[in-house]
Parts: C-alpha cells; sequence; structure tokens
C-alpha cells in the first residue's frame, strides 16, 4: 500500500475515484462527491488532508484527517455530515491501512480516529478499536403498506387516527406531496430555513436560515444533486399551509431524510410524523421509483422505534501506533463509558 497527502483542494482530482468507491461500498449519496465539495466549500478551513491509498494501482482508501492533538489525527467531521468523510474498499478496516496513513501524515502519528462509521457491512481488525458513538436506524419500504400500517404499535395507530379526526373537526384538511425539480428544491430549502428560523433551534443558534452559511450549503448541495434527480423536498401541509418539511437525498435504492423541521403551530397533528408515514406510503404504491429504504442516519428517536425502524450502531474507530498506548487509550474510553466498546480487548 503506498498513502498519498494531499491537500483538500485536490479532491475534485479525485473526484471519480470517491464516486466509484463509494459506490462499491456504501453506496449512500451522503458521501457523493458533489455532497463533499459542498461540505469543502462552506466548512472547510483549509487545514484538512486529502489522504488516498492506493494498492495494486487502485484506490484502497481515500478520506479527509486533521491534526486534533500532539500526534493525534482524526477525520474531518462536520456537523452537516451525518457519516465520516473517508471510504475504504469492501469497508475493512485494519491496522496494515492505519499504519500507512500513519507513515504518510506528517510529523510522529500516535493515534488516528476515524469518526462516525456505518457499521453496517463495516469490517474491523480487532486491533483496531471501536466504540459506540450513536444507535441509528433506517425503515425499509414496505411492500404493502396495508400490511406494514398493522404491525406498528396501537398507541402510534391511535395518534395517526386522532390527528385525522381532529382535523375533520377543524375543517383541515392534511396531505403531503414531494417535489424533485431543481426550482423546487431551491424554493423548498428556502421554506425550510423560514420555519426552521423561527423554532427553538433559532434560540440556540443552530437553525438553518436562509442567509446563513447552513443554509447556503443545502442550497448548493440539493439543487446540485437535484441536477440529476438525487434530490427531493417533501411537505406536509394542513389546508395548504406547510407544516413540515423534510430535506432528502437519494441514491440507487436508498433515500436519507438529512433535515426535518415543522411549524409549531401545527404541532396538534404532529406532522412531521404523519409525513414519514405517508412517505412510506407513497414509496410502497410506486415500487417504479425504486426508493426501497429510508435512512434516518441520525440518532434513534422514539418515533423510529414506533415505525418498527431497523436499529445499528454507529461507532467511531481508534488505532494508536504502540500496543501500551493502545491499552491505555482502551482503558480510559472505557472507564469514561463502560458500556461503549464493541472491540474485545
Amino acid at each position: 500500500m503506498k498513502c498519498t497527502v494531499y491537500t483538500s483542494d485536490h479532491f475534485a482530482h479525485f473526484s471519480q475515484q470517491w464516486d466509484l468507491l463509494n459506490q462499491q461500498t456504501v453506496k449512500q449519496a451522503i458521501l457523493d462527491a458533489d455532497f463533499i465539495l459542498s461540505l469543502i466549500r462552506y466548512f472547510f478551513t483549509g487545514q484538512e488532508k486529502l489522504l488516498v491509498v492506493e494498492q495494486a494501482g487502485q484506490v484502497h482508501f481515500i478520506g479527509f484527517l486533521q491534526r486534533c492533538g500532539v500526534g493525534r489525527w482524526q477525520s474531518v467531521m462536520p456537523s452537516q455530515a451525518p457519516l465520516g468523510l473517508w471510504l475504504v474498499a469492501k469497508q475493512h478496516v485494519d491496522e496494515a491501512l492505519l499504519q500507512c496513513i500513519a507513515r504518510a501524515l506528517p510529523g510522529p502519528v500516535l493515534q488516528i480516529d476515524l469518526l462516525q462509521a456505518d457499521s453496517r457491512g463495516l469490517v474491523v481488525a480487532p486491533s483496531v478499536y471501536q466504540q459506540f458513538y450513536i444507535e441509528t436506524g433506517n425503515r425499509p419500504v414496505p411492500a404493502q403498506f396495508e400490511d406494514f400500517a398493522k404491525t406498528i404499535g396501537k398507541n402510534l395507530r391511535q395518534n395517526c387516527n386522532k390527528a385525522y379526526n381532529r382535523a375533520e373537526r377543524d375543517n383541515d384538511t392534511l396531505a403531503a406531496r414531494v417535489v424533485d425539480s431543481v426550482s423546487d428544491i431551491a424554493e423548498g430549502v428556502l421554506r425550510y430555513g423560514q420555519i426552521e428560523s423561527q423554532s427553538w433551534k433559532a434560540k440556540e443558534g443552530t437553525a438553518l436560515s436562509p442567509d446563513n452559511q447552513q443554509g447556503r450549503f443545502y442550497q448548493q448541495m440539493m439543487t446540485t444533486l437535484a441536477q440529476r434527480d438525487a434530490a427531493c423536498v417533501w411537505y406536509f401541509m394542513v389546508s395548504g399551509q406547510v407544516a413540515a418539511v423534510d430535506l432528502c437525498v437519494k441514491k440507487d435504492a436508498n433515500l436519507i431524510i438529512l433535515k426535518t423541521t415543522f411549524d409549531e403551530q401545527y404541532s396538534r397533528y404532529s406532522p412531521a410524523l404523519l409525513l414519514k408515514l405517508e412517505m412510506l406510503k407513497y414509496y410502497a404504491a410506486h415500487p417504479e421509483l425504486g426508493v426501497q429504504n429510508i435512512e434516518f442516519y441520525g440518532k434513534a428517536m422514539d418515533w423510529h422505534k414506533r415505525l418498527n425502524s431497523e436499529l445499528r450502531p454507529i461507532v467511531h474507530l481508534s488505532w494508536q501506533r504502540t500496543r501500551l498506548l493502545q491499552w491505555l487509550v482502551r482503558k480510559l474510553k472505557q472507564y469514561r463509558k463502560p458500556k461503549t466498546s464493541l472491540a474485545a480487548d
């Protein structure tokens, strides 16, 4: 294996190799080169390094790392990226790979952390430490929505029925719709920002708004993906007014809900939850669209579980140069979070 270190602005030269490795492994839109290029434009500082590992003439690993302390490097992790910005052939991470990366990085390297790896399909050597980060979920699109609806909990069914009954009493109409043209996507991101700017997130300074950096990132990323039918915006409407918005990206059979928000004045109808059910109903009725799975990628919430979602961990991977340092780091991590380790000592 040979590892070469580049500055992050070289990524465009490797975008095809990146997309090929994504297609061969995780197959997720959030790791498409267009998504990464938008992240680089809006959130990179210029200190990040692009590492390309080649083996037998093929790209074996490609990812972004940054220095995070004396002798310590970790994968770049903007908060807008649900997964770490790295890809590896066959989703196989072993000590030989990380040793190769360590030799290529400047200065002495004692530790490398690859953050937020999807555990599905991931193969990790025993010498590489795995630490639990969050539990996430996905909901396969049912073949028959009516059969699926019978399997969800009694309380959820009752709450949904109450919402529709309440709307009928209030003379409100409830409906969902999806848009996917570039202009409609741009409008959807704008509408999302307007709603979230009025929510509790605005008070905490974390809201997406039309005029902040996060809003500009989502505008560029979503409209770029929409040009090749890889993005859509879902709305839940109450009497023609937008009550909830989901920003979604898609690749092959997977649709990812990146961001969800709702207008608090319509909270009595649980619009964000009803929207998820309408999405499942829609894709079940339209198999020709090819969406077979809906990914959430955030921390699994109670409503994910109520939809009978499949759950799995997102993990951090950590490698240390020496066995002594490895032992010390593992003990420290276990001391801090004694129930989070996924690797045997």
